[in-house]
């Protein structure tokens, strides 16, 4: 992956809203950096880029084993119209308990602001999500001021968003400041098991700040040492799929394999 995140690959994805959806308060303002809770509990964030039908009722039946939250991307973004059957479907996975976020590309810091704010108006208005997701996100302090203003234009629109940002690799604490949720790892499986170990500081705060997302992980035994590695790695939010390049968030795992993903994982405290 080298930085440059796959989830802005596809152009598919999901739908909208719930406004009486509760959210944590973490989810509300980011935390304090405090000692990790053990042991570790985990959610899932997919990212959801396939559109609508039976996998978004697929993840809306998982929310009875465990918190999800899903990343709807109609086309590397809101698309350039509301869709109906989108709207629709959004809205049964959320009274189903899914948390639906939209997809918002950054270019790093280069992407022009006003940019940024017309797709997550667009994202309110057609699909009321719940929050948003920032993928080609900077890592380090250079570009945190852009990111800190991209925060805050969400927060204006809905001051319960639930924000995600993804840099794919280690960043500078001050980041953690500018997201509910970090992205601190995106690429395969392999990768991930030699992955060299987090900044110091990242162990000060809760599981729940961090997100890893893992794929071409080929079976189940490599599905539970993810599982087993991301907890020693204080991620609190999780998703491993076999689904391999040049898009391996076109679909979900199958069978077996995703009823082992599910059972490794508990609803993070709200």
């Amino acid at each position: 992956m080298q930085h440059k995140t796959l989830l802005r690959i596809a152009t598919a994805a999901a739908l909208s809203a719930l406004a009486a959806f509760s959210f944590p308060a973490w989810a509300q303002k980011s935390a304090k950096p405090t000692p990790t809770a053990k042991p570790v509990k985990q959610g899932m964030v997919v990212p959801a880029y396939f559109g609508p039908g039976e996998l978004w009722t697929k993840m809306a039946d998982a929310t009875s084993d465990a918190s999800i939250v899903a990343i709807m991307n109609p086309g590397s973004g809101p698309g350039s119209a509301a869709r109906p059957d989108y709207v629709t479907q959004i809205k049964a996975a959320q009274a189903a308990g899914v948390s639906v976020i939209g997809y918002v590309h950054t270019s790093y810091g280069k992407r022009p602001i006003a940019e940024v704010q017309a797709e997550i108006k667009q994202y309110y208005q057609w699909y009321a999500v719940n929050g948003i997701f920032f993928d080609e996100v900077g890592n380090d302090d250079k570009t945190l001021a852009y990111y800190a203003k991209c925060q805050r234009i969400v927060r204006a629109t809905d001051p319960k968003a639930l924000v995600i940002i993804n840099p794919g690799t280690p960043v500078t604490e001050g980041y953690m400041k500018v997201a509910d949720i970090v992205v601190t790892f995106e690429s395969g499986y392999d990768a991930y098991v030699k992955r060299a170990a987090d900044p110091v500081w990242v162990s000060r705060y809760p599981a729940k700040r961090f997100w890893h997302l893992i794929y071409a992980a080929p079976d189940e035994k490599a599905l539970q040492n993810a599982v087993r590695l991301s907890k020693q790695r204080n991620a609190g939010w999780l998703y491993v799929t076999p689904d391999t390049l040049p898009n391996p968030w076109d679909t979900l795992p199958e069978g077996a394999y995703w009823t082992a993903h599910l059972s490794g994982l508990a609803a993070p405290k709200r």
